[in-house]
Protein backbone atom coordinates (compact mmCIF):
# COMPACT_ATOMS: atom_id res chain seq x y z
CA UNK A 1 0.00 0.00 0.00
CA UNK A 2 0.66 3.23 -0.58
CA UNK A 3 0.16 6.53 1.35
CA UNK A 4 -1.12 9.52 -0.19
CA UNK A 5 -2.21 12.97 0.96
CA UNK A 6 -5.12 14.69 -0.06
CA UNK A 7 -5.60 18.95 0.53
CA UNK A 8 -9.68 19.33 -0.05
CA UNK A 9 -10.39 22.64 -0.39
CA UNK A 10 -13.79 23.54 1.50
CA UNK A 11 -16.14 26.65 1.07
CA UNK A 12 -16.46 26.80 4.53
CA UNK A 13 -13.04 27.09 5.67
CA UNK A 14 -9.90 29.17 4.79
CA UNK A 15 -7.65 26.41 5.23
CA UNK A 16 -7.45 23.01 3.02
CA UNK A 17 -8.58 20.05 4.97
CA UNK A 18 -5.61 17.29 5.64
CA UNK A 19 -6.61 13.45 4.93
CA UNK A 20 -4.30 10.98 4.55
CA UNK A 21 -4.97 7.77 2.50
CA UNK A 22 -3.82 4.64 1.72
CA UNK A 23 -4.06 2.88 -1.93
CA UNK A 24 -2.44 0.42 -3.82
CA UNK A 25 -2.00 2.73 -7.02
CA UNK A 26 -3.15 5.88 -8.58
CA UNK A 27 -6.17 4.81 -10.13
CA UNK A 28 -7.38 3.47 -6.73
CA UNK A 29 -6.28 6.89 -5.17
CA UNK A 30 -7.92 9.23 -7.58
CA UNK A 31 -10.94 7.07 -7.50
CA UNK A 32 -11.29 7.75 -3.66
CA UNK A 33 -10.56 11.28 -4.41
CA UNK A 34 -13.38 11.76 -6.30
CA UNK A 35 -15.54 10.10 -3.76
CA UNK A 36 -14.11 12.59 -1.36
CA UNK A 37 -15.02 15.54 -3.52
CA UNK A 38 -18.28 14.04 -4.24
CA UNK A 39 -19.56 14.21 -0.49
CA UNK A 40 -20.08 17.62 -0.33
CA UNK A 41 -21.09 20.55 -2.46
CA UNK A 42 -18.57 22.45 -0.29
CA UNK A 43 -15.66 20.58 -1.47
CA UNK A 44 -14.11 22.58 -4.09
CA UNK A 45 -10.64 20.99 -5.23
CA UNK A 46 -8.44 18.02 -3.99
CA UNK A 47 -5.21 18.48 -4.11
CA UNK A 48 -3.39 14.57 -4.38
CA UNK A 49 0.32 14.25 -3.20
CA UNK A 50 2.78 11.50 -2.24
CA UNK A 51 6.18 11.74 -0.55
CA UNK A 52 5.06 15.59 -0.77
CA UNK A 53 5.27 15.77 -4.14
CA UNK A 54 1.82 16.97 -6.29
CA UNK A 55 -0.04 14.33 -8.63
CA UNK A 56 -2.67 15.82 -9.23
CA UNK A 57 -6.03 17.78 -8.72
CA UNK A 58 -9.34 17.56 -9.13
CA UNK A 59 -12.15 20.35 -9.09
CA UNK A 60 -15.67 20.48 -9.18
CA UNK A 61 -16.80 21.30 -12.51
Amino acid sequence: MRIFSFYIHDSRYSVPTLQIVSAEDEVQVRTLAQSRLDEAMAHLAIEVMEDDQPLFELTRE
